[in-house]
Formats: C-alpha cells, structure tokens, sequence
C-alpha cells in the first residue's frame, strides 16, 4: 500500500502520513491517479501546504513506527533521526520510572510510620537507582530496532 509523507508544520511531528483511503480506488483508473487526487485535495484544503513537497512512498519501507515523531526525509526515503529516537526512547524510560518512583512513596511513608529502618533503607535504595537511570542507561547505537529494545533491567518489561 502506498502512503503519502509531506513536511508537518504543526511540531512534535517532522513528517505528515496520509493513508489514500483505497476504497476509492475503484473510481479512479490507476492507485497513482487516486494518490494525485488525494495530494491535490490535502492541499485545497489546507491539510498539506500549497507549495509543500510530497513523496509517495510504499508501506513496507516505512522506518520504525515507534519513533514515527523522529522520521525525517533524507535522502529520497523517510529516515529516523537518531538523536530524537533516543530522545524519545529516554522519555518513555522516564515515564515508566517515574511510575515506579511514586509507587515507592507509599511504602516509604509506611517504613518511617512504623519506624522500619532497614525497609527504609531498602525502598531508599531502589528509588536511588530509579533516579540513575538517566544517567546510567546507554542508548548509543544507530539503529533503530536496536534503540528500541533497551530497555533498563530496574524497570518493568515495557509492553508490547
């Protein structure tokens, strides 16, 4: 199935994706007929910028969907940028620690309550290494299935 990118001018994202809808497929001769349809009505309607560019492009060369936010045009095909990835991989890491940071809150105040030092030291420790992970979860690497499966051990499995 063939898709449509254009520049978005509305940020987080980089890139637009419109999806022809191939249900009209039948009144028009050709997909590209249905395609230039679809760009030329985005663009009377103001959804996609009069003198935006557009590529077609087929669905199966799509970059990794999580870091859709990422994706770039580069090179003649959609790409994504490792930089925001990773910032985007960071944040979801983030998120889920912060989940569990707060989870710890309760059990910590029922520790000081019932003046359990060796529990408070426990729930201390592990919101410790929930706090480091920022700094100590490496993302470096360049591809993008890659960046997606780190995932730091401290933290639930992420789901599917």
């Amino acid at each position: 199935m063939k898709l449509i990118l254009t520049p978005n001018t509305n940020p987080p994202y980089n890139l637009m994706r419109i999806t022809p809808n191939q249900s009209l497929l039948s009144r028009y001769e050709t997909e590209e007929a249905l395609i230039e349809y679809v760009i030329s009505r985005n663009k009377e309607t103001g959804v996609i910028a009069s003198d935006a560019s557009c590529w077609v492009v087929e669905s199966s060369d799509l970059p990794e969907e999580y870091f859709f936010d990422a994706w770039e045009w580069r090179d003649r095909s959609p790409k994504v940028n490792m930089t925001k990835a990773m910032a985007i991989q960071m944040d979801a890491i983030r998120t889920v620690r912060n989940t569990e940071l707060a989870a710890l809150d309760v059990p910590y105040m029922r520790a000081i309550e019932g003046g359990d030092v060796e529990a408070q030291g426990t729930i201390a420790a592990k919101k410790q290494t929930l706090r480091d992970i920022p700094q100590t979860v490496d993302l470096s690497t360049e591809s993008p299935a890659r960046l997606k499966a780190i995932w730091p051990t401290e933290l639930p499995p992420r789901a599917a």
